[in-house]
């Protein structure tokens, strides 16, 4: 049986996923002044929480997953 080829729906989950790992990388190498690391991940995570959009949903569990909650 050969590998099913990755959807759409996927594809934008994982696009979100990575714009996640991207997004904590450079925050936690260069952290803003105004707020801890953490919580900036977590704003993050709280503003797209309710999103219905799959690179929205990816993002969330990316930044959750970097935190150690996801």
């Amino acid at each position: 049986m050969g590998e099913r080829a990755m959807g759409r729906r996927e594809r934008e989950f994982l696009s979100g996923f990575e714009r996640a790992a991207i997004l904590t990388r450079r925050i936690l190498a260069s952290p803003p002044s105004y707020t801890t690391a953490e919580e900036y991940v977590e704003d993050v995570v709280d503003l797209h929480a309710d999103s219905e959009d799959l690179v929205s949903r990816g993002l969330v569990v990316g930044c959750l997953s970097a935190l150690g909650k996801g």
